[in-house]
C-alpha cells in the first residue's frame, strides 16, 4: 500500500471512530451491521470463503438454508466487531462493565497464584478486540501479541493505540518471544490465539476436518509449566458482551515433545469447538480455515449403473494416490442419486440448461425439489473437495454442486447437454474422440475405467479361493470365459452360443485347460439353460456362476486372477476393458456371430479398434477354436495396457 493511501485510510478510520463515538452506541451497532450487509453483498468472493467454511464445519448438522443466513452474520458481526474497537474511547469514559460482563475472574487469580504468570488462550471469535480491556477491568498487566501487516504499519499502528487505551500493553512480532517469556516471569498476563496456525501450525481435527492451529500457548505451557486459560468472548442482547474466563487445561504429558503438542493442541480445539457449534456466526470465517487440511473429501456421485460406478471407483483410486503423493488422507464417500419420481428428473435436465445462462440459480438446496429426502441429505451432510462423477444423470448434480469453495468436478463420460467447461476435469474413452469437444482438461482413455489392478486381482482371487476351496487343488491352465447378453443392437442367439460352448470344451482338452465361466445378469433364460446343460457335468469345467441364479460378487475378479486365458464377448465394453486390464491374453467374439468389416454398433467399433492396436484378438465365433490355438501357441500375443497413467497425470495438475 502507498504511503499516500495508507495515511488516507488512517485518516478516514479515526474520522468513523470519532463519528462512532459519538454516536449512540445502538445507534453505530445498527450501521454496523447494515454496513457488514452491504459487503456480504458485494464481496463475492469473501462470500464464497465464508460460506465454504462453514458448509464445511456445520454440513453434518445445518442445511443450506440454514447456513446461508449465517453467512450474513458472520459479516455483520465482523464489522460490529472493527466497531466495537473504534468505541473503546467512549466505552472507557463510560466505564468497561456497562459493555463487557466479566465471568470465571477466579479461574486467572488462582493461575496467577503459582507466579509463572498466566497466557489467556483464544480464537478470532465475538469482539475479541475488547479482551484488550482485561487489563483496565481488572487492573492486573495485561499483553496482547499482534499480528504484523508490513504492507500497512501505519494502519497497525492506529489499531494498537485503541488497543492500548483499553488497557493491553502490545507485544510486537520481532520481539514476542523473548517480551512474552519475560512478561510471564513478571506474573503478567499474556493472551495467544489458537487459531491461524498458517504453514507453521500442525493440523488438528476441528469441526470434522483437520485444520493448521497455533501451538505457541500449548508449547509455553508445557515446556515451562505455565498455566493455558481458554478465554471466550460472547455478544448478548442490546450490544453487551460477557467475557468467559476458564480453568486452566490440564496438559497432557509423557509422550514426545511433539506428541504432546499434537494432543494437547487438539484438547484445546475441542474445548473452543463446542461454543463454535453453538455461535458458529461468531468466528472470523474470512480466511481459508482448512488450507492446510492434511484431508481430501472425495464424493461419487453413483447413478445406480454398476460399469458407471466402476469407473468413478477407478478414477477415485488414482485421484487417492495423487492426494497421498501430496500428502493428503482420503475420505471417500459414495452417495447413489435417487430422483422423487422419472419427471423431476427430466424437469432437472431442463434447470441445469438455464443454470447455465442464469448461474445465481445453481443453489445446491434447489436439489431438494428434485431428490429423494434421503438422498439429498446424504448430499448435504458431505462436504467434498472432489466430486466424481459418470453419465450425463449425475452430471448435472456434479454441475449444481461443485462451484462453491475450490471444489475440483471430475466427470466420465461426455456430461449430456452441459457445457464442459463446467468441470475441472473430464475423462472420455477414445472411442469418443471424434465427437469430442475442446476443453482445457481432457484425457482419454483407450478402455472403460475400472478397478482392476494387481492388488484388486490379488484379493479377489483370494476371496474366490475361499469360497470355492476345490479351485485350490486344480493345478491345469485355465480359460475364463465372460458372457454377457442382449445389448442395444445386439441379440444373442442360443445356436451360435452352443457353438462357441462346444468350440470352447474341445479346445479345453485339446490344450489341457479348466473353464472357468460366468455370465451376466443380461445373459437370456434360454443362454442359460444351454450352458447349464453344456458346462455344469463338463468334468473340465471345476467353477460356473449363472449370474441370474446366484450373486458371488468376487467372480469376475477371480476369474481374471486365476485364468492365462480369456474369452469375452463382445457387446460388453466394461468386461472387455477389465479384461485387457488384467493383462492377462484376451479373445474377444462377436455376440452376432461375427465382425463385419464396417461395424455396425458401437461395441464392434471398439473391439476393432483394439484390435487393430494389438490389445486384444477380435474373433467370429465359428473361428474362435482357430483364435485360441493362435494365441496359444504363441502366434499372437496381445499388447498390455495402463489407462491409470495418462490419467494420474491429468488428475495431478489439478490437485
Amino acid at each position: 500500500m502507498s504511503s499516500f493511501n495508507e495515511s488516507f485510510l488512517c485518516g478516514a478510520v479515526r474520522f468513523l471512530g470519532a463519528c462512532f463515538c459519538r454516536l449512540p452506541y445502538c445507534l453505530s451497532r445498527g450501521m454496523a451491521r447494515s454496513i457488514g450487509l452491504v459487503g456480504y453483498y458485494l464481496l463475492g468472493k469473501k462470500r464464497a470463503v465464508v460460506e465454504a467454511n462453514l458448509r464445511i464445519a456445520l454440513s453434518t448438522i445445518k442445511s443450506p438454508q440454514e447456513i446461508r443466513p449465517l453467512v450474513k452474520n458472520v459479516f455483520q458481526n465482523f464489522v460490529c466487531s472493527f466497531v466495537d474497537l473504534l468505541c473503546v474511547p467512549k466505552i472507557k469514559s463510560r466505564g468497561f462493565e456497562k459493555f463487557v460482563t466479566c465471568q470465571g475472574w477466579e479461574n486467572i487469580t488462582q493461575a496467577l497464584s503459582l507466579g509463572r504468570g498466566c497466557i489467556l488462550l483464544a480464537v478470532h471469535s465475538g469482539s475479541w478486540e475488547l479482551a484488550s480491556l482485561v487489563g483496565s477491568m481488572c487492573g492486573h498487566p495485561y499483553n496482547v501479541v499482534v499480528n504484523d501487516q508490513p504492507k500497512a504499519s501505519k494502519l497497525n499502528e492506529l489499531l494498537n493505540e485503541y488497543r492500548r487505551l483499553a488497557g493491553a500493553k502490545v507485544i510486537y512480532p520481532g520481539s514476542a518471544i523473548r517480551e512474552i517469556m519475560r512478561v510471564l516471569k513478571d506474573n503478567e498476563i499474556v493472551t495467544l490465539v489458537l487459531d491461524q496456525g498458517g504453514k507453521d501450525g500442525i493440523p488438528v481435527e476441528f469441526l470434522g476436518k483437520t485444520a493448521s492451529m497455533s501451538t505457541g500457548a500449548i508449547r509455553l505451557g508445557l515446556k515451562y509449566q505455565i498455566p493455558v486459560c481458554p478465554v471466550w468472548i460472547e455478544r448478548q442482547s442490546e450490544g453487551r458482551h460477557v467475557l468467559k474466563f476458564f480453568s486452566a487445561l490440564t496438559l497432557q504429558t509423557g509422550s514426545p515433545m511433539e506428541e504432546d503438542v499434537r494432543v494437547n493442541t487438539q484438547k484445546a480445539v475441542r474445548f473452543f469447538e463446542n461454543f463454535l457449534r453453538e455461535h458458529p456466526a461468531e468466528y472470523m470465517w474470512f480466511y481459508k480455515v482448512y488450507k492446510y487440511t492434511t484431508q481430501a473429501d472425495v464424493l461419487i456421485l453413483d447413478d445406480g449403473k454398476t460399469g458407471h460406478l466402476r469407473q468413478s471407483q477407478a478414477v477415485a483410486e488414482v485421484l487417492k494416490t495423487a492426494l497421498n503423493r501430496a500428502g493428503k488422507q482420503v475420505r471417500l464417500k459414495t452417495v447413489t442419486i435417487e430422483f422423487i419420481h422419472p419427471l423431476n428428473q427430466k424437469i432437472f435436465v431442463v434447470y441445469c440448461l438455464a443454470a447455465q445462462i442464469l448461474t445465481f440459480l445453481r443453489q445446491e438446496e434447489i436439489l431438494r425439489f428434485f431428490l429423494k429426502p434421503d438422498c439429498y441429505k446424504a448430499l448435504m451432510a458431505t462436504r467434498a473437495n472432489y466430486i466424481i462423477s459418470c453419465g450425463s444423470q449425475t452430471a448435472g448434480i456434479n454441475f449444481i454442486m461443485a462451484p462453491l469453495g475450490g471444489v475440483k468436478s471430475i466427470h466420465i463420460l461426455k456430461p449430456g447437454l452441459l457445457d464442459w467447461s463446467w468441470f475441472s476435469l473430464i475423462v472420455l474413452p477414445e472411442h469418443d474422440k471424434a465427437h469430442s469437444k475442446s476443453h482445457p482438461r481432457l484425457v482419454f482413455t483407450k478402455v472403460a475405467l475400472n478397478l482392476i489392478s494387481p492388488d484388486y486381482l490379488k484379493q479377489q482371487q483370494e476371496k474366490l479361493l475361499l469360497r470355492y476351496s476345490h479351485l485350490k487343488t486344480s493345478v491345469r491352465s485355465k480359460m475364463g470365459v465372460l458372457l454377457g447378453g442382449n445389448a442395444k443392437g445386439v441379440l444373442y442367439n442360443v445356436n451360435q452360443l452352443r457353438l462357441l460352448i462346444r468350440q470352447l470344451k474341445e479346445a479345453a482338452q485339446h490344450f489341457n485347460m479348466d473353464l472357468l465361466v460366468t455370465t451376466s445378469r443380461r445373459t437370456p433364460p434360454q443362454v442359460d439353460e444351454m450352458i447349464i446343460k453344456e458346462l455344469r457335468r463338463f468334468e473340465r469345467c471345476p467353477f460356473l456362476v449363472i449370474a441370474n441364479e446366484s450373486n458371488v460378487p468376487e467372480a469376475l475378479g477371480g476369474i481374471l486372477a486365476l485364468s492365462d486365458l480369456l474369452i469375452v464377448s463382445g457387446e460388453s465394453i466394461s468386461m472387455v476393458s477389465e479384461a485387457i486390464a488384467s493383462g492377462k491374453k484376451t479373445i474377444v467374439f462377436a455376440p452376432n456371430g461375427t465382425y463385419a468389416p464396417r461395424p455396425s454398433n458401437k461395441y464392434d467399433r471398439f473391439v476393432l479398434e483394439l484390435n487393430q492396436q494389438g490389445y486384444l484378438l477380435a474373433s467370429s465365433i465359428k473361428d474362435i477354436s482357430n483364435s485360441i490355438s493362435q494365441v496359444m501357441r504363441q502366434k499372437i500375443s496381445p499388447k498390455t495396457m495402463d489407462d491409470q497413467t495418462n490419467i494420474l497425470q491429468a488428475i495431478e495438475a489439478i490437485v
